[in-house]
C-alpha cells in the first residue's frame, strides 16, 4: 500500500477538523465522506473537493475505495460503527471517548485482533507540540524526577446540542474534556498503571438545559507515587483555557496551549464554530489545526498503517481512559477514593448514570 484512502464519517466540525488534518499527512488521501444528511454531505463534499460521497457508514464501511474511515459522531454510535468497519476491513480512528461501557471497549477490542485492523484512539493532546516538547524535556531528566502533574481545559460550553443529552453523550464535561485530561497524563507519564481515583463532579452553569455534569476534578494516584490533578469545566465564562503543569524533583514545567503565540483578542460575541470558547479575552492560535496536533496525530496514525508500527494510542488506551471516568462518576456518587483494579457495585447504562443515580441499581 503506497497510500492509505481515508473516509471520513460526519460532515461536520469534527469532520473537518479531520479532513484538514489529513489534507497536510503524507501518504493519504481523503477521498470519500458519509453522512445521512444529504445537503450537508454534498456540501462538506463540494467544498473539499471529494469523490466518494455515501449515505451511510455501512455503504462506506463496504466499499472497496476506502482503507481508514474517521468518526465524527456522537458517543453513542462508536462502538457500532467502529466494529461495522473493523469487520469489513477497514482500519478506524475512533474519537474520544472510545465508547459507553467497558464491555463495548473489550468488543472493540477484540473486534480489532481478529481481523487485525487498526482502531485508533484520537487523543490529540499526545500529538500538541508545545506538550510534545515539555515531555521531552522531562524524559530528559530536566526537572528530575516527577511527582505531581496537572492539567486543565475549561470553556463555557460545547459547540452541539447533543453533548448535553444523556443518552447521546453518556455523560457530560467528564465525556467529552475529561478524557483528555485523563490520557495527557498517562501518556505524558509513560502509562503508569493507576492505583485509586477520587473526583468531585456538579452542574454549574447549565441547569437550565441539562443535568449533566458540567464542571469535574480528578485525582489520579499512579502506581510510580505520581499524582495527576485533573481539571475539565463547561462552567468557564470568558473564554478557552488549556495548560498543563509537571513538577518534580529538580523544576518544573509549564505548558500553555494558548496564551505565547502573540495574537490576543477580546471579543463580546465570540466566533468561529464554537463562539463560547472566544468570548471575552482569547488567545486565536494562528494555525489551529495544527497547534493542536491534529495533523500529526493522522500522521502517526497512517504511519502504522503504511509500516505496521504500534500506535501511541489505541482503544486499549480508550478504556483505560473510560474506566478512569467510570471510577471518577463512582468517587464523585459515593465521596469515596475508588481503588483499582475497579469493581463497579452496580449495574448502568450510561456512565454518567453512576453520579446522577447513585442508589439505584440498575
Amino acid at each position: 500500500m503506497e497510500k492509505v484512502r481515508v473516509g471520513i464519517t460526519g460532515s461536520g466540525f469534527i469532520g473537518q477538523v479531520h479532513f484538514d488534518a489529513f489534507s497536510r499527512v503524507n501518504g493519504a488521501e481523503v477521498v470519500a465522506i458519509a453522512d445521512v444528511d444529504k445537503k450537508r454531505r454534498e456540501s462538506f463534499a463540494k467544498r473539499n473537493n471529494i469523490k466518494y460521497r455515501f449515505e451511510s457508514l455501512k455503504q462506506m464501511a463496504e466499499s472497496d475505495e476506502v482503507d481508514l474511515i474517521t468518526l465524527g459522531v456522537p458517543n453513542y454510535l462508536h462502538k457500532e460503527l467502529a466494529i461495522e468497519c473493523i469487520k469489513n476491513g477497514k482500519h478506524v480512528v475512533i474519537e474520544k471517548p472510545l465508547c459507553l461501557t467497558l464491555s463495548d471497549a473489550d468488543e472493540i477490542i477484540e473486534a480489532s485482533k481478529k481481523y487485525e485492523r487498526f482502531a485508533f484512539y484520537a487523543e490529540e493532546l499526545c500529538f500538541i507540540p508545545k506538550f510534545v516538547r515539555a515531555k521531552e524535556i522531562v524524559d530528559a531528566g530536566g526537572i528530575g524526577k516527577p511527582y505531581m502533574i496537572k492539567e486543565w481545559e475549561k470553556h463555557a460550553g460545547p459547540y452541539s446540542p447533543w453533548f448535553f443529552k444523556r443518552e447521546t453523550a453518556g455523560g457530560g464535561i467528564m465525556m467529552d474534556m475529561g478524557c483528555h485530561a485523563i490520557e495527557f497524563a498517562r501518556w505524558f507519564l509513560d502509562k503508569p498503571r493507576v492505583k485509586s481515583v477520587y473526583a468531585q463532579v456538579n452542574l454549574v452553569l447549565h441547569k437550565k438545559i441539562t443535568n449533566l455534569d458540567d464542571n469535574v476534578i480528578i485525582l489520579i494516584e499512579f502506581d510510580n507515587g505520581v499524582i495527576a490533578n485533573l481539571e475539565a469545566s463547561w462552567a468557564l465564562k470568558g473564554g478557552m483555557d488549556s495548560v498543563m503543569e509537571c513538577y518534580g524533583t529538580d523544576g518544573v514545567i509549564y505548558s500553555d496551549l494558548l496564551r505565547g503565540g502573540g495574537v490576543r483578542c477580546f471579543s463580546e460575541k465570540g466566533f468561529g464554530p464554537n463562539p463560547s470558547e472566544s468570548r471575552g479575552w482569547s488567545f486565536p492560535e494562528y494555525d489551529w489545526n495544527y497547534q493542536n496536533g491534529y495533523p500529526q496525530e493522522m500522521q502517526h496514525f497512517v504511519d502504522c498503517i503504511l509500516h505496521n508500527k504500534k500506535p501511541i494510542e489505541s482503544a486499549e488506551d480508550g478504556k483505560v481512559v473510560l474506566e478512569i471516568m467510570i471510577a471518577a462518576y463512582l468517587s464523585a456518587a459515593t465521596g469515596r477514593k475508588i481503588e483499582f483494579p475497579l469493581k463497579v457495585p452496580y449495574k448502568y447504562k450510561y456512565p454518567v448514570d453512576l453520579w446522577l443515580y447513585p442508589l439505584k441499581k440498575r
